[in-house]
C-alpha cells in the first residue's frame, strides 16, 4: 500500500520527497505513528479519519510532521 500518497501535505510540510528509496521510511514513520496514537484512544486506526483527526490537532500534526523531517 502506498499511504504515503494520502498524507502528501505533511509531507510536503516536513520537507520530504518521496522516492522508492524512501517510501518504506514514510510509510512506516505513518505506519508507527498512527498505531500508537489509536491504541491510546487519541485518534481512529482507520486512516482517513486517522488523517482528519492529525489534520485538527495542531499538536499531533506537529508531531507527525516531525518524525517525517527525520527522514529527510
Amino acid at each position: 500500500m502506498t499511504c504515503w500518497k494520502w498524507f502528501g501535505t505533511w509531507l510536503k510540510e516536513a520537507g520530504v520527497e518521496p522516492t522508492e528509496k524512501n517510501k518504506d521510511k514514510i510509510e512506516a514513520v505513518i505506519h508507527k505513528y498512527i498505531g500508537e496514537q489509536s491504541s491510546f484512544g487519541h485518534c481512529s486506526p482507520d486512516w482517513k479519519k486517522a488523517k482528519k483527526e492529525i489534520e485538527c490537532n495542531e499538536k499531533m500534526k506537529k508531531e507527525i510532521i516531525g518524525k517525517l523531517k527525520a527522514i529527510a
